[in-house]
């Protein structure tokens, strides 16, 4: 991860290595998915971070949990929630019908804000 032989570091390189651990938040992924293939030095950190990843999660001798661990931790859980007192009622208003003018606001919604 050297960027002295590549040249000038590129300010998105954290970001490249926030999308390697698929730690972006939605706003920020498809920005980086559109900037990696142009910028060889984070397309390079990208990769670099995942093959660390890779290594990290093979390092890590497997252990299996004991037995009674279901039990342990199903018997903390049980005592915590509560199962509700009364069933909820479906709804009984009908389904709103889905008009031009709705779905235009919804789509301007789900468009990327950049």
């Amino acid at each position: 991860m050297n960027d002295l032989r590549r040249g000038a570091p590129c300010p998105h390189r954290g970001l490249a290595v926030g999308w390697a651990l698929h730690a972006l938040e939605p706003a920020d992924e498809s920005p980086v998915a559109a900037h990696l293939p142009d910028c060889p030095i984070c397309t390079s950190t990208a990769a670099e971070t995942e093959e660390v990843g890779a290594a990290l999660g093979l390092s890590v001798p497997q252990a299996m949990p004991s037995a009674e661990l279901e039990q342990r931790v199903l018997s903390v859980t049980a005592a915590k929630w509560k199962l509700p007192v009364a069933a909820l009622a479906p709804s009984t208003r009908p389904a709103r019908h889905i008009t031009k003018r709705i779905w235009h606001r919804a789509r301007s919604w789900l468009r990327p804000q950049w």
